[in-house]
């Protein structure tokens, strides 16, 4: 029996592969279609990415991929499924970096409710980004290199808190420890209080979704927990130097 495989086109929709073969079998003629998800999810590049630690590369990668969606059209539902996946992708890399499981649990189950509600590809896209570089922000700003298990658990609740707002006495209590021993324990062991290092992980974060998003700046400020976009700049300001709207400006590619 001999087997005629043609290849009659490859196409790309909605940011997804669609192979179709049509195969001639004594005059019977089959159309086979295979993934119907993002194509991104079958290599192995985020692995490689992520242990690189490489953010930039991957946000490039997520905008390319948002203008085809804008452009094709990609439905939501798919947009939902392929968002879900991701996220259980992000957090096995995360883990197999030496992130415990039960830290990150707040986390995942953040983002796989939020994706669950949404019901606009835009919003969709804005998550997609926030998913991003919140598990690399974890990766980059090594939330476990230390020898002490109690900064360690602290540091692991600041970055998985880190869109929320955050206090010590919130930290303490969820930490079962007293606010003394807290501000005492971390300031000692990473040379900068509670307050200012969380601080200055909103403010890496700002700047990331500042140059790979369109958000405003108010979007951007409410999303991390700053009371208003004129306390988000401020702060902004105090630690980079400039206003968040001239740092986008300047650095905006």
């Amino acid at each position: 029996m001999r087997f005629i495989v043609v290849l009659l086109n490859m196409f790309i929709k909605n940011d997804k592969v669609t192979l179709k073969f049509l195969f001639e079998i004594k005059g019977c003629k089959t159309m086979i279609e295979t993934f119907e998800s993002d194509i991104c999810i079958f290599n192995n590049d985020i692995s490689f990415l992520m242990e690189s630690k490489n953010i930039s590369k991957v946000l490039n990668n997520i905008n390319e991929k948002h203008i085809q969606e804008k452009e094709n059209g990609q439905s939501i539902s798919n947009k939902k499924n392929d968002l879900i996946i991701w996220n259980a992708i992000y957090t096995k890399e995360i883990i197999k970096n030496g992130v415990s499981k039960s830290a990150l649990h707040p986390l995942y189950n953040k983002f796989y409710n939020k994706i669950q509600i949404i019901t606009k590809l835009l919003d969709l896209q804005d998550l997609e980004i926030s998913m991003a570089n919140t598990y690399f922000n974890i990766l980059i700003n090594d939330i476990q290199v230390t020898d002490n298990f109690m900064i360690n658990k602290m540091l692991q609740f600041i970055h998985v808190n880190i869109e929320n707002h955050l206090s010590l006495d919130k930290l303490a209590k969820d930490l079962n420890i007293s606010v003394g021993y807290a501000s005492d324990c971390f300031k000692k062991n990473m040379g900068i209080s509670v307050m200012k290092y969380v601080q200055k992980i909103k403010i890496d974060r700002a700047k990331n979704l500042l140059l790979s998003t369109d958000n405003s700046i108010l979007y951007i400020g409410i999303l991390l927990g700053f009371y208003d976009q004129s306390h988000f700049s401020r702060t902004f300001k105090d630690i980079v130097g400039v206003s968040p709207t001239v740092y986008r400006n300047n650095n905006y590619a």
